[in-house]
Formats: structure tokens, C-alpha cells, sequence
């Protein structure tokens, strides 16, 4: 019956996504239903929202979801939000009361860098949505290679389009174009989602990685 709850609300998000300026999320929580993932990897907590949603997604096949969140939570700051082009995150207790009660999770604070170089566990989805600067986002790219079992499927957020200046900095186009196509499958995933910030246009997607056989 739980499962049952947990694919409807999953279908009624996605529809949700679907009509709203976020379209892309709604892809996310489609692979999830696809890949049917025990434990899922996301780096840049924030609010816990989409963990929770891809969370209840993963249990609609599986009860026993691991979930493993890393973020700066409490020490973020302004100077770091602007560094990166992130967002404020809330506290490690407010997010672990929000998922503890749906999954068995373990919540990592501080530079991914550091955290996620140190974590061991192989998992089989992984979601990287930290910090936006090119070099934070190879970090979280190197480090999360080794975590990699034979059918796991990573999905970076922030691919820009159509912003040669912004890529030049931010986001996971530069790290995606190094990555082997003879070791790699990767694609743009669809749906484009575009937004005007401080009068600068932005266009931006999710983008495919998983290991070839």
C-alpha cells in the first residue's frame, strides 16, 4: 500500500515539474522510477525537498532506501554563496528531521572535497548539485568516480546553454566535455529550463553519466 502512495505522489510530482519553470527535476524523478537505485548520493542538500522526492520515488520499489546527503549546512556563508553561485542551505538538524523519518540517512557537513575524498560506500545514483565553480564540481566529479558500481547513473545539475561567459566559471559543462566516451555514456538529459537572473538569461539542464559495460 506504501509503494502504491509513493508512485502516485512520484507521478503527481513529475506532472507537477512538468508544468512548472523547473521541468528538468521531473526527468530526475523519472530515472529514478527507471533505475529503481537502494541508495542514492546528493551533493547539495539545501532544503532536503528533492531528497525527499527522490527518496519516495526509490521506495516505490524498494522499503529500505540509504540515503547519504553532503552539504556545508551551518557553514555556509555569504561569501561562499557568492564564490560558488549556491544557495543558503538549512541546518543539518532541520534537514536530518525532515528525512529521517523516510529512509536511513547519514548527512555529511563541510567541503565535499574533504567529505566525500574520505566516503567509501558505493551507491547507485548520485546526484551533484553543490557548489557551481568548475573547480568544486571536478572535485565532486574525481570523488565520486570510486564510488561507482557497475550500473550506477550520475546526473549533474547546471549544464548551461547559450552563456559562453558563465561557463567560463560555473557549472558542469567544462567537467562533462573531459569525461571518456569510451569509458562513459553521457547525454544532455531534455528539457531546457530557462530563467532571467539580474537581467542575465539563463538556460539550464541535467546532464547524463553512467559507466559502459
Amino acid at each position: 500500500m506504501k509503494k502504491l502512495y509513493f508512485l502516485i505522489f512520484t507521478i503527481y510530482r513529475i506532472l507537477k515539474y512538468l508544468f512548472s519553470k523547473t521541468k528538468r527535476y521531473s526527468v530526475l524523478l523519472f530515472l529514478i522510477l527507471i533505475n529503481k537505485p537502494r541508495s542514492i548520493l546528493e551533493i547539495g542538500v539545501y532544503n532536503g525537498v528533492r531528497a525527499r522526492e527522490m527518496i519516495e520515488a526509490a521506495k516505490v520499489f524498494n522499503s529500505n532506501i540509504k540515503y547519504y546527503g553532503f552539504d556545508l549546512f551551518e557553514i555556509m556563508n555569504k561569501n561562499i554563496l557568492n564564490e560558488e553561485l549556491s544557495k543558503m542551505p538549512l541546518s543539518e538538524q532541520n534537514v536530518n528531521d525532515f528525512l529521517s523519518k523516510i529512509a536511513n540517512i547519514e548527512l555529511y557537513k563541510g567541503y565535499s572535497q574533504t567529505t566525500l575524498k574520505n566516503f567509501k560506500q558505493k551507491v547507485d545514483f548520485i546526484f551533484i548539485d553543490g557548489g557551481h565553480k568548475i573547480e568544486t564540481i571536478e572535485n565532486d566529479w574525481r570523488n565520486c568516480q570510486k564510488l561507482l558500481k557497475k550500473d550506477s547513473i550520475v546526473i549533474f545539475d547546471d549544464y548551461f546553454f547559450n552563456n559562453k561567459s558563465l561557463v567560463e566559471k560555473f557549472g558542469c559543462n567544462n567537467v562533462v566535455k573531459k569525461i571518456s566516451s569510451e569509458e562513459y555514456k553521457t547525454k544532455n538529459l531534455f528539457f531546457i529550463d530557462k530563467f532571467v537572473n539580474q537581467s542575465e538569461k539563463l538556460e539550464i539542464g541535467l546532464f547524463f553519466v553512467k559507466k559502459k559495460n
